[in-house]
């Protein structure tokens, strides 16, 4: 199953989910049109693969995303790369998601490589020879972490020869030893087809590459040479830029510009006053005017069309197409949005600044960055969050102390009817993840008998949902009381006392074990950002029989969405749903 003949790798797959994490800048592009030095991410990308022979580009991405400048990108690109646009229906996972676009793959040896990682001066020809030579049906790309402050989700155990033995996929809560992580680049035969379930979501790291190694087909490590680098969040913007700077100096990103002074790099119909003072490194984009007295510190980026007034200090920020910035500003740290204006005499300071904001959108900003609305209601992180933070926990305290009084001889009944139903104790009490990966006790109405942990692997096979958690129609690990009480959600009840205690919220995301969270890093990473609930968007759409897609769907819906009038109509829809028992099992 391994490949015989000379490898020619002619085709690339970018995966744009749409899910990053750079909110709430993705409001307005996906990761892979981000401005790099003035220049959409992936037109960066696409001279990389170019250079290395690539003749065609799939980008297959969620279905929320404008696709506009793509069709551009076709128009611009013809005769160097052919690009081919695919949406998908629903999540489909990085695997799944291969499925779909199968047809266009042609039944040749593929790259798939994350649409937010940076591709940079790679040289693929030795990760092509590296597969031909090892016959491998897979391989990972990896590289080193990063021992000054890195932080990965993962980690990757090679053997001497490069075999790859396993991914331990975890929060970055928990340890890991292993010096190797994923690049964010794969090598693929057509043979990994045979190991993907078509109907399923289905993830490469957690699913596919596990099964593969189970049926002893060789899966290998790579570790590239060249920079590359993945942009997740607000500080990896920052530091590719950086580090663009000191690795490349003057190179092709600033061809079309010219070097005024060391370092400071300036594009076509730009008017600089000759009373600025400039520090590189700077790229400043086509169409600009830079008043007098303006200090710009470097490292820093000004968009095409951006207006900077008499006197505004501009220190290691990066300003987005058309902002302007009024008289003595100054900005420090800073991205800012397309076309935003900033007043004169405004101070800004490790802000994201965009057009509109919501709640929402803050939980996945990084918590030492603001971020801030411009042009409407202000709304920053240290301020309307912790609002909007004070206001939903006074509520579940009263409402869940409200509920608890009025509720405690409805908990004495159910008590002593699991008594007198099965020995034991009276709660399930298990370890689930909170807020942030902390663990915390999650208490529950115990429905099963003693041994049903040690059981559910025998089970594992007749489960009734297609993700990484246990649900079973008629488990006969469930009591006759106990079938009750998961029917009327009477068994979820004890968790009151998890919201009274600050753990959850009346409403959010589902609380899972750590393990249960092991598909979609991306979809655990989102729902970790708030509080676990009692209930939530997945609850009251089906429960259990919603499938896997669905609930990362309605999970990630739920953090982007938060506000308190959808708590509110999420609380009164689960009474109806709880009435018609729909999905309870």
């Amino acid at each position: 199953m391994g490949i015989d003949v000379k490898m020619k790798i002619n085709k690339a797959v970018f995966l744009a989910g749409g899910r990053g994490h750079l909110s709430p800048l993705t409001k307005r592009y996906p990761t892979f049109l981000f401005p790099l030095f003035n220049e959409p991410l992936i037109e960066h990308n696409i001279n990389s693969l170019v250079e290395n022979g690539v003749e065609e580009l799939i980008i297959a991405s969620s279905d929320n995303v404008d696709f506009s400048y793509v069709e551009y990108l076709k128009e611009k690109n013809n005769g160097r790369i052919k690009l081919h646009l695919y949406k998908e229906k629903r999540p489909r996972g990085t695997a799944g998601i291969l499925t779909d676009i199968m047809p266009l793959l042609e039944n040749q040896p593929f790259l798939v490589a994350n649409s937010s990682l940076y591709i940079g001066n790679i040289n693929f020809k030795g990760l092509f020879d590296f597969q031909h030579s090892k016959k491998a049906v897979a391989t990972v790309c990896v590289k080193r972490k990063n021992n000054k402050g890195f932080e990965s989700e993962e980690s990757i155990a090679l053997s001497p020869e490069k075999l790859l033995k396993e991914i331990h996929v975890i929060h970055h809560s928990k340890d890991r030893r292993s010096p190797w992580v994923s690049s964010g680049i794969y090598l693929f035969t057509p043979a990994v087809f045979e190991f993907i379930d078509p109907q399923k979501y289905f993830d490469i790291k957690e699913q596919l590459i596990p099964l593969m190694q189970k049926a002893s087909l060789p899966v290998y490590g790579y570790e590239l040479n060249g920079y590359s680098r993945s942009i997740n969040n607000i500080e990896d913007y920052f530091g590719i830029h950086r580090d663009l700077f000191g690795i490349n100096g003057k190179v092709d990103y600033f061809k079309d510009k010219e070097e005024v002074t060391e370092n400071v790099w300036v594009g076509k119909n730009t008017v600089i006053s000759p009373a600025v003072y400039l520090m590189g490194p700077i790229v400043i984009g086509s169409n600009c005017n830079i008043a007098g007295g303006a200090q710009i510190i470097g490292p820093a980026v000004i968009g095409n069309e951006c207006r900077i007034s008499e006197n505004v200090i501009l220190r290691e920020s990066i300003l987005w197409r058309g902002v302007s910035l009024g008289k003595r500003a100054k900005s420090e740290y800073c991205v800012v949005d397309e076309g935003l204006k900033i007043s004169g005499d405004e101070r800004i300071s490790n802000l994201i600044l965009v057009g509109d904001l919501r709640v929402g959108d803050i939980n996945l900003t990084p918590l030492h960055y603001g971020v801030t609305a411009v042009g409407g209601k202000n709304l920053s992180q240290q301020v309307n969050k912790w609002c909007f933070n004070f206001i939903k926990r006074t509520l579940d305290i009263f409402i869940s102390l409200i509920l608890f009084l009025i509720l405690l001889p409805l908990l004495f009944l159910i008590a002593l009817l699991i008594k007198a139903d099965l020995a034991g104790p009276v709660f399930f009490i298990q370890k689930r993840c909170g807020k942030d990966g902390k663990l915390f006790n999650m208490y529950k109405f115990r429905t099963m008998f003693a041994d049903a942990e040690k059981k559910q692997a025998e089970l594992a096979v007749q489960k009734n949902t297609d993700g990484p958690m246990f649900k079973m129609i008629d488990d006969p690990r469930i009591t006759r009381f106990g079938k009750i009480l998961r029917e009327t959600s009477l068994d979820e009840l004890p968790q009151l006392i998890n919201v009274i205690k600050g753990e959850m919220s009346l409403v959010g995301p589902r609380p899972l074990i750590m393990d249960e969270m092991k598909f979609s890093p991306s979809w655990r990473n989102i729902r970790l950002k708030v509080k676990p609930g009692i209930t939530g968007l997945w609850q009251i759409q089906g429960r259990s029989e919603s499938p896997f897609h669905d609930w990362i769907r309605y999970d990630i819906n739920y953090v982007k969405n938060q506000s308190l009038w959808l708590d509110l109509k999420i609380l009164f829809k689960t009474i109806s749903v709880v009435f018609k028992k729909g999905g309870a099992y």
